[in-house]
């Protein structure tokens, strides 16, 4: 963040922040992703889900409503119950993904716009230290809506998230679920793991090559007081007129370093937690049976 808003070399910033503050400093505005990003990430994996599945397989039927096929659903008695929305596995990819990034996108852009202040408040004090209005996730929500008022202090940028966030999952789910197909076609079952690691990390990877400029204004304006910018698109203008077309990948090398193990991680955690789940609602279905019927 402190790249992307003030300038600078992504190592030179950390050797500095480290000499003068110590390596606590590289951990300075983690608290509000700590309290948000799980969240955050449960409302884009549920969306996703939840839209893909819909497209897929379709809303139920009422009886009496005509099937696809225009023929009455009571009479169909054996035909499925769904229709697809949609067929075609790039656009249900699209869909969903860019759903995801919609909804997510009201979690974390209060979220990021906290964290980013406090990693950038400093530049604005003389001194170099960080003002103690700012010390603190709490302290520095607290001080942005005594200041600019809840909607302003908080939400500021959130816009320019969505912008960011609804191509950027569209990639992100759209790039894991192909390459996790291509995988499994290639290398099977018994590689499950690693095609989950790679997907999940090159997933990671390629929504930052495709978005990063729009993840570069999304910062510059959540990192200044409210108006300082009239939008995206003048954020984008001045900046490009002071720094040059560049500004726009400044400090892209640390969003890729961490990016493939980061997204590795976290799809690697979901999938493992859907098979856990996955067994349990299993195991729970057999004890039922058996206890209805004798028989597993």
């Amino acid at each position: 963040i402190r790249v992307q808003a003030n300038g600078g070399r992504a190592m030179s910033t950390a050797s500095s922040l480290v000499k003068r503050d110590g390596p606590l400093a590289l951990y300075r505005g983690i608290g509000a992703p700590m309290v948000a990003y799980g969240l955050i990430n449960a409302v884009a994996f549920s969306t996703n889900t939840a839209v893909v599945r819909t497209l897929r397989e379709g809303f139920d039927r009422g009886p009496g409503e005509p099937s696809a096929s225009g023929r009455d659903g009571g009479g169909d008695a054996g035909g499925d119950a769904r229709a697809p929305l949609l067929t075609n596995p790039w656009l249900v990819g699209l869909a969903g993904g860019g759903a995801a990034g919609l909804t997510s996108s009201f979690v974390r852009g209060p979220a990021e716009r906290v964290k980013t202040v406090q990693q950038v408040a400093e530049s604005g004090c003389g001194t170099g230290g960080v003002p103690d209005k700012y010390r603190g996730t709490l302290r520095t929500a607290a001080t942005l809506a005594r200041e600019h008022g809840i909607y302003r202090g908080w939400f500021t940028g959130t816009g320019a998230t969505v912008a960011r966030e609804v191509p950027q999952c569209a990639v992100y789910f759209l790039t894991y679920d192909a390459i996790r197909r291509a995988c499994d076609r290639v290398a099977g079952p018994e590689y499950q793991t690693a095609g989950i690691v790679l997907a999940g990390g090159s997933a990671g990877v390629v929504q930052w090559v495709v978005t990063y400029p729009l993840d570069v204004v999304k910062s510059k304006i959540q990192a200044f007081p409210p108006g300082t910018y009239r939008g995206m698109w003048d954020c984008a203008r001045r900046s490009a007129q002071a720094e040059g077309p560049l500004v726009f990948f400044r400090g892209i090398e640390m969003a890729l370093l961490r990016a493939f193990p980061l997204h590795a991680s976290i799809f690697l955690t979901c999938e493992t937690i859907h098979a856990v789940l996955a067994k349990l609602r299993e195991e729970n279905d057999a004890e039922r049976r058996w206890k209805e019927t004798g028989s597993m």
